[in-house]
């Protein structure tokens, strides 16, 4: 999934109407696991200057980048950060952060084929390739795409309402345009 649908989906199924303040910590954990892919492609792409096919084909894989990918994405940790959060500190805020991680992960679980993380990083290397994937047409992502944006788009009809202000359902507007607008130009151009 896309990093603004893990937002979306997750800030949908943590939402406490009564406590929206929680927002923010749900889309916190949604984003958190995709942070290193967005340092990986500012370091390579303005720093060291590698072009995209290099970037995505190669230097993507590379063990150095593996690792800094996996740890943000490694289940046992969050389970440790879960426990804290909610066993010693009592943390509401923590607890749903590291429930949003791990919902976060389940979804990049079923939607990664030959990108998958090692999710039981570093208790295990085993990285599941999923039989489908939501960006590769290789493996049905024709399929999987427009799932996802009917699932987005019903988890923001959903989640507008539990939006307390007016900016906040400016930005999820504006995620669904350009995430429809993106679909159909890929699709018709």
């Amino acid at each position: 999934m896309t990093t603004q649908a893990h937002a979306i989906l997750n800030i949908a199924i943590l939402s406490k109407r009564y406590k929206s303040y929680l927002h923010s910590y749900a889309c916190l954990g949604a984003v958190i696991p995709d942070v290193p892919i967005f340092i990986f492609f500012a370091v390579e792409t303005f720093i060291l200057r590698t072009s995209q096919r290099e970037m995505w084909d190669s230097r993507y894989f590379m063990e150095a980048w593996q690792n800094f990918f996996d740890i943000f994405n490694a289940v046992p940790l969050i389970l440790i950060l879960l426990g804290v959060g909610y066993y010693l500190m009592h943390s509401e805020r923590m607890t749903i952060v590291a429930w949003s991680m791990l919902i976060h992960c389940a979804f990049d679980f079923l939607t990664h084929h030959d990108d998958g993380h090692r999710h039981f990083f570093p208790l295990s290397d085993f990285i599941f390739a999923s039989p489908v994937s939501y960006w590769d047409r290789n493996h049905h992502a024709e399929i999987v795409e427009p799932i996802e944006r009917v699932v987005i788009l019903a988890a923001s009809i959903y989640l507008f309402p539990r939006l307390k202000t007016r900016f906040g359902r400016v930005v999820l507007i504006a995620i669904n345009v350009l995430f429809l607008a993106t679909f159909f130009l890929r699709r018709f151009f």
